[in-house]
């Protein structure tokens, strides 16, 4: 255990990553070829979860790490929210190592990349996202206990390629619907290792949730709130809002699930139709996210044949099998989930990150579910003290970071905001 990377200073490191990335750059000169060499994965194609299905991935390697040996780099993966989005998303439009540029359909390489500092594995996840196409229909979870458990076989897979991989500290990171995949897998890691031989455990550190959606009942209950102090919409508006949120509540506590979706998919549409902005993920923009360019751009053989994916799987950004398949768990709570993370012998530490300008989950939202955990440490943790962030050598342009209560031992949250 001596080579292993401490957990402080792995999470130290996880943090300024994630703040660094926030504001996401691209070097100025795109790669001469479509899919240049060096944006090719370190290693990519399929993960064995069952005997008939595998989930697609991509891993890259740290290119520069700040950590030594090899065996103390970490492993972040990253897992796409949704439900049933590909966590290409990210490599390609958020945090991997070449981006692409909607105006000319080129790659370019992302300053700010992850895999600088980390080696980072993108999972499409679950079965029926991305590249990972089912067997068949029925073999789509429909819940996460299901697909707690892929991802760990999954990770086994992984960690067969290489014995290496095994001993380096793991990370689950992601965003939105990962906020219910990466508790439930952390907590179904912690319970697998207490029985597995030393040969076969996860080195799992910590979780990173950025504005996820964990505990739904109490955070659809501050969307009025958010847009109105935000000043998007009126007292009128606000009251409005209230009246379906107390509708959604209502419906999660009777367990009406797909109805308490669906008066929950209302509130967002109101909110934007309300509101008049591009995008109710990001308010502060002036267009929305173009879709199409990354969808035309992986579908073409040459992309398939990079990044060792099936040649007859049609990539979609998002899968609306998956989203149906997964209908009745939206509206569940995954609270229970983290405070098993938090609980177990072998906890692992957990940090949350929100950008301020989410209608959906934005920092309102994670601080109304975090106040709700059972967890021993919650009265000293709302109790201690957050202060601003100091961005000075971290490479955060134009940007605020507030670290909330940071001095928990076991939580933090990270809030950041853009001009």
């Amino acid at each position: 255990m001596a080579s292993f990377l401490s957990r402080a200073a792995a999470v130290s490191l996880l943090a300024i990553v994630l703040v660094l990335t926030a504001a996401t750059s691209t070097s100025p000169a795109a790669a001469a070829a479509r899919f240049p060499e060096e944006a090719r994965p370190t290693r990519s194609g399929y993960l064995n979860v069952t005997s008939t299905n595998s989930l697609y991935f991509a891993f890259y390697e740290a290119t520069d790490p700040v950590t030594t040996p090899p065996a103390a780099v970490p492993l972040l993966v990253w897992l796409q929210g949704g439900p049933g989005c590909s966590s290409l998303i990210g490599s390609f439009a958020e945090l991997g190592p070449y981006l692409l540029l909607d105006s000319t359909s080129a790659l370019a390489r992302n300053d700010n990349r992850w895999n600088r500092r980390f080696g980072v594995i993108f999972i499409d996840n679950p079965l029926g996202a991305g590249f990972s196409a089912p067997a068949s229909g029925d073999d789509i979870p429909t819940d996460e206990r299901t697909i707690a458990a892929h991802l760990l076989a999954a990770l086994q897979s992984f960690m067969a390629l290489d014995p290496a991989f095994r001993a380096r500290p793991l990370f689950l990171t992601g965003e939105s619907y990962a906020g219910k995949y990466i508790p439930a897998a952390a907590s179904h890691i912690l319970d697998a290792n207490a029985k597995l031989t030393d040969d076969r455990r996860v080195n799992l550190q910590g979780i990173a949730i950025g504005n996820g959606m964990t505990h739904p009942v109490a955070q659809v209950t501050v969307h009025a709130d958010q847009a109105y102090f935000a000043g998007l919409i009126n007292a009128e508006q606000k009251a409005k809002v209230e009246e379906m949120q107390d509708k959604t509540v209502s419906l999660i506590k009777s367990k009406k699930w797909a109805a308490a979706r669906r008066e929950r998919n209302r509130i967002i549409a109101f909110l934007k139709n309300a509101t008049g902005v591009a995008t109710p993920f990001n308010y502060a923009r002036e267009k929305g996210y173009p879709t199409r360019p990354l969808r035309d751009f992986l579908n073409t053989g040459e992309a398939k044949a990079a990044l060792g994916a099936r040649s007859d799987v049609e990539w979609a950004r998002c899968s609306e099998a998956v989203s149906a398949a997964l209908a009745d768990d939206i509206m569940r709570s995954a609270r229970g989930d983290v405070e098993a993370v938090f609980l177990a012998p072998d906890g692992v530490r957990v940090l949350l990150f929100q950008g301020v300008f989410d209608l959906h989950s934005g920092p309102a939202s994670v601080e109304a579910w975090v106040r709700e955990l059972a967890w021993p440490g919650l009265g000293a943790f709302l109790a201690a003290a957050g202060g601003a962030g100091d961005d000075r050598g971290m490479g955060v342009a134009d940007g605020a970071v507030r670290r909330k209560r940071s001095t928990s031992r076991w939580l933090l949250i990270l809030t950041y905001g853009w001009a």
